[in-house]
């Protein structure tokens, strides 16, 4: 599917797979850029709790410590 870059630098996500996907108004979503592609997660708000409540713990572990990098 394809989608066109609004004038303030928006997009619109097509309806099939806002549907799919369950995203809805309100929602995070984590945008990352690797290997020449933008990729667009959902955020689980469960796991982005459990992901604060627990900074730090994770530090030493190679891949968070690999995405605590790129957040930054």
């Amino acid at each position: 599917m394809r989608t066109k870059v609004a004038r303030r630098h928006q997009i619109t996500i097509p309806e099939k797979i806002r549907k799919k996907t369950e995203i809805s108004v309100g929602n995070i979503l984590d945008i990352s850029y690797e290997h020449g592609k933008i990729q667009v997660e959902k955020v689980d708000e469960s796991w982005d709790k459990v992901m604060k409540e627990t900074k730090g713990a994770w530090d030493k572990h190679p891949q968070f410590k690999e995405m605590m990098m790129q957040s930054k």
